[in-house]
């Protein structure tokens, strides 16, 4: 499902967002699942799913596959502040400290932003932060030592929410079985996610995330069909039954999972840790809030019930030490929200700042808009501002001009700016740096957060491809 060479994680479809809430496919999930029997009750849970799958849209087939298997790793936004995020409830996003990239500068190919041992977005086993970083610690018993241990294998389990011993993140599986009961301790009374851990694997059931599509294969077109299909190939293999495994990315997917071995033959008992999750209950402001903060970049105050706006404005110095103990993220507290940012820049299946076309010129427009677009001192800051349309098309020629060549971008893009437009726009909302709104977009306070700070007023529409922008 993968769409960009320079991003990695499952395409999502957009959320309809008025301030920032979900609705729509959301509200669908949760009433699609609401009747899936609870985990293990095998054959007529997976028929049942699968009938609902195989009868949904694009969109909610994405949606309900998620919710009801809860397979998805962390985002986060990356570029931690120079000296650490600093706490400023009363400060704005868009007056304060920035995390400004000379773009125009071309990291080296290979070396990706939060690159891993095996793929993207999970934490090495060591420890390590970094390519240049010696590791935190040697395996040991000092509470140093445990600490870091532990925060590790929490890690690894929020950004791969299935590790098996023999997987690509085996490495990590003797520190979940190490802390296991630590680990199931912290993840159900932190984020209610019930943790399995087994002799051959560890599975955290995460909850529904509305917004976000499972991280499956790349490559194939997942559709409602597939889907089912899946679902039906894993109840089979769990109760060793034949399985179907004609639709493209089935087969493919169950040897990813390691339910299929290299030799074909089934693990049953690693296919009935993958059932489908019961329907979730509801959950109260305090998991709800540390949900969003430990799944996705941002958290602004306007998107929360009343209820969960007050639970976290009352909790912002003792959840940002939480999340600081349990999984290494560091707290950025605005007067619009929080960002949780991970300092190795790691902990996301998505990067930006990152490497590649897309994510470099993603991200050079969200510079722009905002340089653009941002209140001025002193004037009201609002979470987030309505985008002229002409500005992105003006703002994107920009970029493309001055860096497109030089950066080495690619050729497809370069000639399709309507495609290179839709992409960019598309990184940028699932960073959550902008939101739609109807036919348009806003821009929201935290893509300040990598412009550069702000000096004197610019007069708009001041690039090459930028039109003058109409008022009233």
């Amino acid at each position: 499902m993968e769409r960009y060479e320079d991003t990695v994680g499952a395409g999502e479809a957009p959320t309809v967002a008025t301030g920032g809430r979900a609705t729509g496919a959301g509200r669908l999930t949760a009433d699609a699942i609401a009747g899936v029997p609870a985990q293990g009750s095998g054959r007529g849970a997976a028929e049942l799913l699968a009938g609902r799958l195989a009868a949904a849209g694009p969109q909610e087939a994405d949606e309900l596959f998620t919710a009801a298997f809860g397979l998805y790793g962390a985002r986060h936004l990356g570029g931690a502040l120079p000296d650490g995020p600093k706490a400023g409830a009363e400060l704005s996003w868009w007056h304060g400290p920035t995390v400004h990239h000379p773009a125009g500068l071309r990291p080296r190919e290979g070396a990706r932003r939060g690159a891993l041992p095996a793929r993207r977005g999970a934490p090495a086993a060591d420890g390590r932060r970094g390519r240049h970083r010696k590791p935190e610690h040697a395996p040991g018993g000092t509470p140093e030592e445990i600490a870091v241990e532990r925060r590790t294998a929490a890690r690894l389990l929020a950004a791969q929410p299935l590790v098996t011993a023999d997987g690509p993140h085996g490495a990590g599986f003797p520190l979940i079985v190490r802390h296991a009961d630590w680990l199931t301790e912290r993840f159900a009374t932190v984020l209610g996610y019930p943790l399995t851990v087994g002799a051959r694997y560890a599975r955290l059931s995460k909850a529904p995330l509305p917004g976000r599509a499972p991280a499956l294969v790349a490559g194939v077109a997942w559709t409602p069909e597939s889907y089912a299909a899946l679902v039906l190939a894993l109840a089979a293999l769990a109760e060793h039954r034949p399985a179907g495994l004609e639709l493209p990315g089935v087969r493919q997917q169950l040897a990813e999972w390691q339910v299929l071995t290299v030799t074909g033959q089934p693990d049953p008992e690693l296919a009935r840790a993958l059932a489908p999750l019961p329907a979730p209950a509801p959950a109260g402001p305090a998991l709800a809030v540390r949900r969003r903060l430990a799944e996705t970049p941002v958290v602004l105050l306007d998107e929360l019930t009343p209820e969960q706006r007050h639970w976290l404005q009352g909790r912002l110095e003792p959840e940002a030490e939480l999340f600081a103990d349990f999984l290494g993220l560091e707290a950025e507290i605005r007067a619009e929200g929080v960002a949780l940012l991970d300092p190795a820049d790691e902990l996301t299946d998505l990067a930006l700042p990152g490497t590649g076309t897309l994510a470099q010129a993603a991200l050079l427009l969200a510079v722009r808009l905002v340089e653009e677009l941002r209140p001025l001192s002193g004037e009201a800051a609002p979470p987030a501002v309505l985008i002229p349309d002409a500005l992105i098309d003006g703002a994107l020629g920009d970029v493309t001009d001055e860096y497109g060549l030089r950066a080495g971008w690619r050729r497809d893009y370069l000639a399709d700016l309507t495609a290179f437009r839709r992409d960019a726009l598309d990184l940028l909302h699932r960073m959550q740096l902008i939101a739609p709104a109807g036919r348009a977009w806003l821009l929201r306070a935290p893509a300040a957060r990598y412009a550069p700070e702000a000096e004197l007023p610019q007069p708009p529409g001041s690039g090459r491809h930028s039109r003058p922008l109409v008022v009233g």
